[in-house]
């Protein structure tokens, strides 16, 4: 992990710059209107992030930063999916590539000795645990619940002469 905070911050800004650009892609790429804004909503969310971050930077350090997007440094990334997927598989990727975002802001919580940058990162971390709960509660019921159904439990299943 990162350690001095204007690395940490510059990896920050370039991951949720990837983040935005990496669900703008899904959302194009849905047929489905819901599903379509659900990623054009999450893209501007991790937009509002890389704002964010980029801001918070300049304020600190009062230039801005030189990105670097295929450093080796980079901590927060994913297992590489097949070249196409399954709904499913994309958010599972998904699922992995919030967690890693939050612990990737959980650490940097840890270690941040000034608490303006602690406050952030953990605001940071709480949003990215947040979207991987919702994520992984999605890829749940795609793969795992088991609801009852019976053909008597479904409405207007009835004779009409």
């Amino acid at each position: 992990m990162l350690t001095d905070i204007k690395s940490i911050l510059e990896t920050a800004i370039s991951e949720e710059m990837k983040a935005s650009r990496f669900y703008s892609y899904f959302a194009l790429q849905m047929k489905d209107k819901g599903a379509r804004l659900k990623f054009e909503i999450m893209a501007a969310v991790e937009l509002k992030h890389y704002d964010f971050l980029l801001a918070y930077y300049q304020g600190k350090f009062k230039r801005t930063p030189a990105l670097q997007e295929s450093a080796e440094s980079k901590i927060v990334r994913p297992e590489t999916p097949a070249r196409t997927v399954s709904f499913g598989e994309a958010i599972k990727v998904i699922v992995d590539t919030e967690w890693r975002a939050y612990e990737f802001y959980k650490k940097a919580v840890e270690a941040s000795a000034d608490e303006n940058d602690r406050k952030n990162f953990k605001m940071l971390s709480d949003m990215e645990l947040s979207h991987y709960n919702q994520f992984r509660t999605e890829y749940n019921y795609m793969t795992e619940s088991i609801i009852r159904f019976a053909s008597e439990d479904i409405p207007w299943m009835m004779e009409v002469a």
